[in-house]
């Protein structure tokens, strides 16, 4: 005789029953069950009635029939139309991921975002149909990455989790999701501020640019300092974004951090180093590295310039921006709004932002000078 253990069948229950010393049936309702026989082989069967007299219909063995095959056709055997089957976690997050990746332009950030969930999703996800998925097993998986030491990971993933969750309850597959406010679960962490100078400090850090060896790393240097832009910023700089007669470099929103275009007025001295580092280039970019040409300076160029120079774990390329902000609010005069709208720091009115790129423009074109006119007096004298 055999035996039969009636439960709800799980993906996980169907592919670790392992044979017994007598044939088993394990029941999933519906009267289907999955047969274990003792060799070890599984398939699936359901017992029907016809004119008083049962009988077995078998659909095949697993796992060549899944557990949801073997439901959807006993449904159909019956008469019965099953409902479609939900899409799991990662069909739904490919479709989110063309959305996502088709709006961004950087190729590594779209690399970036399919590697994330790749590595810390699919993993443990992945199968799950999207209507099956838990709290629980969310908060599970951040939790995990978080406790590996990788907090700031932990955070972008439940960020991303949220999105594709999102992105299915848009799509109709969801009327709510377990997803919303997934960082809340993580502990909130301090952010440490990138290490830059003391602004007494700025005439030593000055004079040892002036003796770095490498031409162009040097001027992008000395540019930074003076325009206090974002170092991928500078790096990206191309000559069509000079404009010369107002002397105006134009930042587009695509290379911005915000997605918003950006204004930096410029000096004659810094077009003057602009210039001088153009003469050097063969290609679109001001900036263009000598080791790869038609290629600007490398992601970490002008940081592990400024190790050379002695300054590691006290001054980044991003500390010229700390450096600027903390003269420019202590010494220059100028209204903090004047600042904060030369740093290109997030307007909290998106739509105004993006009218507003030259805001301020008067002002700013001054604070440039004052700036310009700071650094210059902390060079080395003749």
């Amino acid at each position: 005789m055999v035996r039969e253990q009636v439960m709800v069948l799980t993906a996980r229950i169907v592919d670790t029953a392992r044979p017994k010393d007598k044939a088993y049936k394990l029941s999933d309702g519906a009267g289907l069950y999955l047969l274990v026989g003792v060799s070890g082989l599984k398939s699936w069967r359901a017992n029907f009635t016809v004119v008083g007299k049962q009988k077995t219909r078998t659909y095949g063995q697993y796992p060549a029939i899944t557990l949801a095959d073997a439901r959807r056709t006993n449904l159909l055997a019956k008469g019965v139309r099953p409902e479609p089957a939900s899409p799991t976690f990662k069909v739904v997050a490919v479709e989110w991921l063309k959305i996502a990746q088709g709006r961004l332009s950087n190729s590594k950030h779209k690399i970036q975002l399919e590697r994330t969930l790749a590595e810390h999703v699919f993993p443990t996800l992945g199968s799950i149909p999207i209507t099956e998925i838990k709290r629980a097993t969310l908060v599970a998986v951040v939790k995990a990455i978080a406790a590996r030491g990788t907090l700031e990971t932990a955070r972008r993933v439940a960020g991303r989790i949220g999105m594709v969750l999102n992105h299915a309850q848009d799509c109709g597959l969801l009327e709510s999701h377990p997803g919303s406010g997934l960082t809340r679960v993580l502990e909130t962490v301090n952010h440490v501020p990138m290490p830059s100078i003391n602004p007494a400090d700025a005439p030593a850090l000055f004079a040892a640019i002036l003796t770095y060896s490498e031409v162009v790393t040097r001027l992008a240097l000395q540019v930074l300092a003076l325009t206090f832009v974002r170092d991928s910023e500078l790096r990206g700089m191309r000559l069509d974004e000079i404009k010369r007669e107002e002397m105006l470099w134009v930042i587009p929103a695509a290379r911005m951090k915000k997605r918003l275009p950006h204004v930096v007025p410029l000096t004659p001295e810094c077009l003057a180093l602009i210039d001088e580092a153009a003469s050097y280039s063969s290609s679109e970019f001001v900036f263009e590295s000598p080791m790869r040409p038609g290629r600007s300076l490398g992601e970490n160029t002008l940081l592990f310039a400024l190790y050379r120079l002695g300054y590691r774990g006290v001054m980044t390329a991003h500390g010229f921006r700390a450096l600027a902000s903390t003269v420019l609010n202590e010494q220059s005069g100028f209204a903090p709004d004047v600042i904060e709208r030369q740093l290109a720091h997030g307007e909290k009115n998106e739509v105004r932002g993006a009218y507003n790129r030259a805001q301020y423009l008067d002002q700013r074109v001054l604070l440039m000078r004052w700036w310009t006119d700071w650094v210059i007096a902390r060079l080395p004298q003749p």
